[in-house]
């Protein structure tokens, strides 16, 4: 079936191919990781050329190739570290153009194949390498997101990944020396000093109008708030108030996805509790989804 991808035009392609290929892979687990490279032949590169144009063709498929490539990394990572070089690049291209979408569900689909994809590695002995090509590259993209309003919806899995990474670099996870120029930074002389160069750079640049320190006291937080993910949201959320202030733009959607947790809960204890009154619901109107929600 898989085959039929490759040589089909776009319109003809099946999207449920993928979620095919993806609920073997979920089943079977790591049992099938030897036959991961036959179905990145048959569907990932044919999928990524349909999807890569912009953020809104084949949303299905969109959605299907990310949940497949999700899988594929929580069930059968070691087949990825075996992949040729330059199709391991069209991975993770194709991850950080996940976490750059506007569809909500395949951004976060996006930072969580990265988060997992950064813990899976911690212990590999490809790690060193990983980090020395990639590290640098995620970390910019990644604040790319956080700082563009249109994003906002996904701080909670934003602060996630960018927690986990400051930690790596904070706990000496990362051996390999990130900096490929040190002449750039004289008087770095490791792996934390230089990040947090970097990252102020790479801030100021993005951000003229913010005062240095402004920038300073916030990446001297992602490295002592990393262990405490809300205490590092709410210092990501800080500092993305500080930017939107400077611009001039609407800060109400920082706070929009706690807003709706709320009011889910809120939803969820009213009912609760009218269930437990005679005569409020009527009995048809209680589903087995909504006694199994409360």
């Amino acid at each position: 079936v898989s085959t039929q991808s490759t040589g089909n035009h776009p319109n003809a392609r099946d999207a449920e191919v993928l979620s095919t290929m993806t609920v073997f892979i979920n089943k079977l687990s790591y049992h099938i990781t030897p036959e991961v490279p036959k179905i990145f032949n048959a569907v990932f590169e044919c999928t990524l050329e349909m999807i890569k144009g912009n953020f809104e063709d084949f949303p299905e498929h969109r959605t299907n190739f990310y949940l497949l490539l999700e899988a594929i990394n929580n069930q059968c990572f070691p087949a990825l570290l075996q992949i040729p070089a330059d199709k391991f690049k069209l991975v993770m291209d194709s991850i950080v153009w996940a976490f750059k979408h506007t569809m909500r569900n395949v951004a976060d689909t996006g930072l969580m194949i990265v988060l997992t994809m950064l813990q899976n590695l911690d212990s590999k002995d490809v790690a060193q390498s990983f980090y020395q090509t990639y590290f640098l590259n995620i970390l910019q993209h990644i604040f790319s997101v956080v700082t563009d309003s249109t994003n906002a919806a996904q701080l909670a899995n934003q602060t996630k990944v960018l927690a986990f990474m400051f930690s790596l670099v904070e706990q000496k996870k990362i051996t390999v020396n990130l900096c490929a120029n040190p002449a750039d930074y004289p008087g770095v002389t490791d792996n934390e000093a230089f990040v947090k160069c970097y990252t102020q750079d790479l801030l100021k640049k993005a951000f003229p109008n913010l005062q240095d320190m402004q920038v300073t006291v916030f990446v001297d937080g992602m490295f002592a708030l990393n262990q405490d993910t809300a205490a590092f949201r709410e210092h990501l959320r800080d500092f993305i108030v500080q930017i939107k202030e400077c611009a001039g733009e609407d800060l109400s959607d920082l706070y929009l996805q706690e807003r709706q947790a709320q009011l889910k809960e809120a939803a969820q204890t009213k009912l609760k509790y009218q269930m437990t009154v005679p005569g409020i619901l009527n009995p048809h109107e209680v589903t087995e989804d909504m006694s199994e929600n409360i």
